[in-house]
């Protein structure tokens, strides 16, 4: 049977509740207008990088405990609820952050919403692993980062226009679309998995945590590839900016958010395209080799950003950062939701992302003092970064299956 009909004929067989959990990401991801463009917005309200490092840690400061306990929450009291509650709570703290003037209300807010942001992110993959068998799990997660970045890609293409109209309707517009999923989850998602408080205690996921010397690697690697991936919603937005590229696109002349946007859609552009059939090759292999080949890859695709250059270069720098992605990213998911245990599976998700809330909180300030000093220094980093992660991956991580697919 050709490939493509091999693929299509997995992707039906997936359930439908599988494919509402990726309609409600879409529509998500879609309105994610404000954190993309936060550094823009705040920066045009006078505050110092300083200040708008200190706003978009508190972003991630909100999510660091979130994905912990929501991943609790989703174990003992559903994934539906645990969507339900996260989303509707992340909407209101959105909207309230377009009203916040002064940084500490700003910082409030940005936490509450980070926090509830992170709070349902766990429950979302749970679902994924108690809704579909194993051996298709790779090219479900897979699917379903076709929807994120495909909505995260239309939604900052289209952010880009709204931050030059209407702030107002950026922070709406997220807002509704958020709470929009939470309404769909409510309606048509099952509970998943769900335990009792003895099985969805701590002390036990802990304990088998510590002794997991794979997850520990992941995690580490995770981390140094979440400070990498930030970069690209807080300074990469300021480096495009600063380029002051001048750019005819079939007679349109776009504005720097403008291009910003148009980049962070050849991003999803990409993934929507080619993730899915890509994951049919990479699962022919040894997991920790593509993840090690994809960390190196992202780091060096925002290193080339160092490079002075026009528009050419900084879509080629995108493109190779998105192949690296592609092949990191799916892979790590799919491989917690095989060693974890089926009690475990919100708590094992929601410990691994804490290294994506640890990241959010030391990333985005770190990267935007850096690049208050000197740009170029927070693109090499990145290719620091994404080394350390391979290495971490490839000497510590050496005890996991042969393949993950």
């Amino acid at each position: 049977m050709p490939p493509t009909q091999t693929l299509r004929s997995e992707l039906r067989s997936l359930p439908r509740a599988f494919w509402v959990l990726c309609a409600g990401m879409f529509i998500t991801r879609f309105g994610t207008f404000v954190y993309p463009f936060l550094t823009i917005i705040l920066h045009r309200r006078g505050f110092s990088y300083g200040e708008i490092g200190l706003a978009m840690a508190a972003f991630g400061g909100g999510g660091l405990g979130a994905a912990l306990v929501g991943g609790w929450f989703a174990d003992r009291f559903g994934r539906r609820n645990a969507i339900v509650l996260g989303t509707c709570a992340n909407a209101l703290f959105t909207f309230l952050l377009y009203w916040a003037q002064t940084l500490p209300v700003i910082m409030l807010c940005a936490g509450l919403a980070g926090f509830m942001g992170g709070f349902f992110g766990p429950a979302g993959n749970a679902l994924v692993a108690d809704l579909v068998p194993e051996h298709l799990r790779l090219r479900a997660y897979s699917a379903l980062r076709l929807a994120i970045n495909a909505g995260f890609a239309f939604g900052t293409a289209t952010g880009g226009f709204l931050v030059n109209h209407s702030a107002f309707w950026l922070f709406a517009g997220d807002a509704l679309t958020t709470a929009a999923y939470g309404l769909l989850a409510l309606l048509l998602l099952p509970h998943g998995l769900r335990h009792s408080s003895t099985q969805a205690r701590w002390g036990e996921a802990l304990a088998h945590l510590r002794r997991d010397r794979r997850f520990w690697a992941l995690l580490a690697a995770q981390f140094c590839a979440a400070m990498i991936m930030l970069q690209s919603t807080s300074a990469y937005s300021l480096e495009v900016a600063g380029r002051g590229l001048a750019v005819t696109l079939a007679g349109w002349q776009p504005t720097p958010e403008q291009i910003f946007g148009l980049l962070i859609g050849w991003n999803g552009l990409i993934i929507v395209s080619c993730e899915l059939s890509l994951t049919r090759v990479t699962q022919r292999f040894e997991p920790r080799r593509v993840m090690c080949l994809g960390y190196l890859l992202l780091g060096s695709g925002f290193a080339l950003n160092a490079l002075p250059g026009g528009l050419r270069l900084l879509l080629t720098a995108m493109t190779v950062f998105t192949l690296g992605e592609m092949l990191a990213i799916p892979m790590g998911s799919t491989f917690v939701a095989r060693i974890a245990p089926p009690a475990m599976r919100g708590r094992y998700m929601g410990a691994l992302g804490t290294a994506w809330s640890a990241a959010s909180v030391v990333g985005p300030q770190l990267g935007l003092r850096l690049f208050g000093v000197q740009p170029a220094l927070v693109w090499l980093g990145c290719g620091a970064l994404g080394l350390v992660a391979a290495i971490t991956l490839w000497r510590c991580g050496d005890r996991e299956p042969e393949t993950c697919g």
